[in-house]
């Protein structure tokens, strides 16, 4: 097949599995295999692929039919400006917690101008987007990513690795490999889907690791947990910063609160409640 009907053919392979931006996808699998841009394609789109490069694509083709995310057959994804390797080992990052690593470095930027030194903690690190982003915008600071997952540990590792970036890693379950110390920010986008709703999901979050989705049966098992715990951990002025579902804003907020701390809500750029400060 040439270039042009390679692209028509996976477009109509997706669209009758009922995949979304079935061109798109196609498009990009298509560019992935001949190591060339979508662009390019377009310029070239009489070339005939050769059996090898057939092949290779129909077989990524039958994965994204069959649900498999984008993201995890090309093993990237762009984060804030960076490009992250992921595989099945980790969460996808999703343009919505980038809003949790802006208010931070907003947060940070007033607070302390460009050098002074800070801790900031980052828990369920996963792939190691919000970590490796708080360090690579703030060179000042001192970050630790921590998950209970040595496989999401190894991608994070390895993340950090590709992108110049120092970040100290540590396995534990959320709060306990951070005991011990003050922290002057802590963040965290934890498990925050319900039993419910994570049942009404996309079939592409089943290729996910459940255990970045689910917290408990109302979904707010993890924000219970830091607000008993976590006041030890924190500096004088330390802060928390913590992503939510769009419709958890006020649960959270009164988790916090009946712990005695203060809670603002900030918004994602669609305007849903995204970030929750307590402190």
């Amino acid at each position: 097949m040439t270039i042009i009907e390679g692209m028509r053919w996976g477009e109509t392979e997706l669209l009758i599995k009922g995949i979304e931006n079935a061109r798109f996808d196609a498009d990009l699998l298509l560019a992935e295999v001949l190591e060339e841009t979508r662009d390019r394609l377009y310029l070239d789109r009489e070339r005939h692929l050769s059996e090898q490069e057939e092949v290779h694509y129909r077989s990524l083709i039958f994965r994204r039919a069959a649900n498999e995310p984008l993201q995890y057959i090309l093993k990237r994804q762009e984060f804030m400006g960076l490009s992250f390797y992921v595989d099945e080992r980790v969460l996808i990052p999703r343009a919505d917690s980038e809003s949790l690593v802006e208010k931070c470095l907003d947060l940070v930027k007033q607070e302390n101008g460009q050098e002074r030194l800070i801790k900031v903690a980052d828990l369920c690190t996963g792939s190691g987007a919000l970590a490796i982003s708080i360090a690579h915008y703030y060179p000042a600071a001192n970050v630790i990513g921590t998950d209970l997952s040595s496989g999401a540990l190894e991608v994070a590792r390895k993340n950090a690795d590709r992108l110049g970036v120092s970040v100290q890693w540590r396995q534990g379950d959320f709060l306990d490999s951070i005991r011990g110390e003050c922290w002057d920010y802590i963040i965290t986008n934890p498990p925050y889907v319900s039993i419910e709703d994570y049942r009404r999901c996309a079939p592409e979050i089943f290729h996910e690791p459940s255990i970045a989705f689910l917290g408990g049966p109302d979904g707010l098992r993890f924000y219970r947990r830091l607000a008993e715990e976590i006041r030890p951990l924190l500096n004088p002025r330390g802060k928390v910063l913590m992503e939510i579902g769009w419709d958890q804003a006020n649960a959270v907020c009164n988790i916090f609160r009946l712990k005695g701390f203060e809670t603002y809500v900030f918004q994602d750029l669609a305007g849903r409640d995204r970030v929750i400060l307590a402190r």
